[in-house]
């Protein structure tokens, strides 16, 4: 009887075993409800999207722009920075099985360091996002680095308003209209070359 029972205890362990070696590779907090793991993505995919072209276009940069991050959040508020990332384009990288972390990579032309100004950097910026499941609906729910992401367009726009802000110190506002001329250049470059 003793033999019996272990036996029972050894193939249920070995069958437990097997079956998480099975299991496709979703990570806690992803609920697929009824999605396959495409459907599961493209659906992260709209999200991070619309999260990013948003970002993109400059709304966490405005005094009432988080308001439009809202539906695609669970993150309260915007987080205080002090620098934004100048970028020309980004891409949601497609992961390489279901998972509730996904990569942006975004090109960046450089950033912008309040009491240090602008400085132009070429290269390729990775960004990691949280897509879960909450009450039904996909939102982001973390992102490292929380920095802005912004096109030269929108970085120009909040420069000038705080360049149009009494309360910008004098060495602030001469790192902003050093910033406004140098993405003035670039947006005129990239004008020339078609982008």
């Amino acid at each position: 009887m003793r033999c019996r029972l272990i036996s029972l205890l050894f193939l249920l362990s070995w069958t437990t075993a097997a079956l998480a070696q099975f299991n496709p590779g979703l990570q806690p907090g992803v609920k697929l409800r009824g999605r396959n793991a495409s459907d599961l993505y493209a659906a992260q995919k709209v999200v991070l999207s619309n999260y990013c072209r948003l970002d993109f276009a400059g709304a966490r940069l405005q005094p009432e722009g988080w308001v439009r991050f809202k539906p695609f959040t669970t993150i309260r508020a915007n987080p205080e920075y002090t620098r934004i990332t100048i970028v020309s384009r980004f891409d949601v990288e497609s992961p390489s099985q279901p998972s509730d972390y996904l990569t942006v990579n975004y090109q960046k032309v450089g950033f912008y360091q309040q009491g240090e100004g602008y400085t132009p950097a070429v290269e390729t910026d990775q960004v990691e996002f949280r897509v879960q499941e909450r009450n039904g609906d996909l939102l982001v729910t973390g992102v490292t680095p929380d920095t802005p992401h912004v096109s030269a367009r929108a970085a120009i726009a909040w420069m000038n308003l705080l360049l149009r802000d009494a309360k910008t110190a004098e060495p602030e506002r001469a790192h902003l209209k050093d910033a406004v001329l140098q993405l003035n250049e670039l947006l005129a470059r990239m004008r020339a070359a078609g982008e």
